[in-house]
């Protein structure tokens, strides 16, 4: 019996607590609209394509314009006076958040 009212008083002290600063929502690049400016949140793929991604330009915390959504074809964005042509499959690795 006192375990579970000290099993209690753990759950109703966290439901007190903040949880913490505020997540910002991400959603791979694939999913953003034409027109949209978004900021690079993670890479989801491996290190070979973190050093592509990298050597183009494009790191966590840069900011992105998709030009063109690739359906069919591939993504374009545009990162400074920079335009890239990004697959599909690596667009689904590349975690955004709106700017």
């Amino acid at each position: 019996m006192k375990q579970m009212a000290v099993v209690h008083e753990l759950y109703s002290d966290k439901e007190d607590q903040q949880t913490g600063p505020a997540v910002t929502p991400c959603m791979p690049l694939a999913m953003a609209c034409a027109g949209e400016r978004v900021r690079i949140v993670s890479l989801a793929g491996g290190r070979g394509m973190r050093q592509h991604l990298s050597s183009m330009g494009l790191n966590v915390g840069s900011e992105i314009e998709v030009i063109r959504r690739g359906h069919p074809g591939p993504f374009l964005v545009a990162s400074g006076d920079t335009r890239l042509a990004i697959g599909a499959g690596m667009a689904h690795k590349i975690m955004v958040s709106p700017v």
